[in-house]
C-alpha cells in the first residue's frame, strides 16, 4: 500500500516533469499512518526500551566517536605541514 503510493508520486513528479504539466496532486489515504502507528506500537510492546536505550546510547557514541575522529583525521591529512 505504501510502496503503491511512492510509485505513484515518482509517476506523478515524472510526468509533470516530462510532458504535459497538469498540477501535482497527492492524494494519501490516511489509513496509511493507521497501519504504520499499529506497526510501531506493536514493536514498542514486543521490545523492551528500557532495556534497549542503553545499548542504543552506546552504539550511538561509538559512532558518532568514530565519524570524529575520521573527521579530524582527514582535516589533518589536508593540512599542509611538512
Amino acid at each position: 500500500m505504501v510502496v503503491d503510493y511512492i510509485i505513484y508520486l515518482i509517476y506523478k513528479v515524472f510526468k509533470f516533469v516530462v510532458g504535459n504539466h497538469e498540477p501535482l496532486r497527492f492524494n494519501i489515504d490516511s489509513s496509511v499512518y493507521e497501519v504504520i502507528h499499529d506497526f510501531v506500537a506493536f514493536i514498542f510492546f514486543i521490545l523492551p526500551i528500557n532495556g534497549l536505550k542503553p545499548i542504543f546510547t552506546i552504539i550511538l557514541a561509538i559512532i558518532g566517536f568514530r565519524i570524529f575522529i575520521s573527521v579530524v583525521k582527514t582535516l589533518w591529512d589536508l593540512l599542509p605541514f611538512l
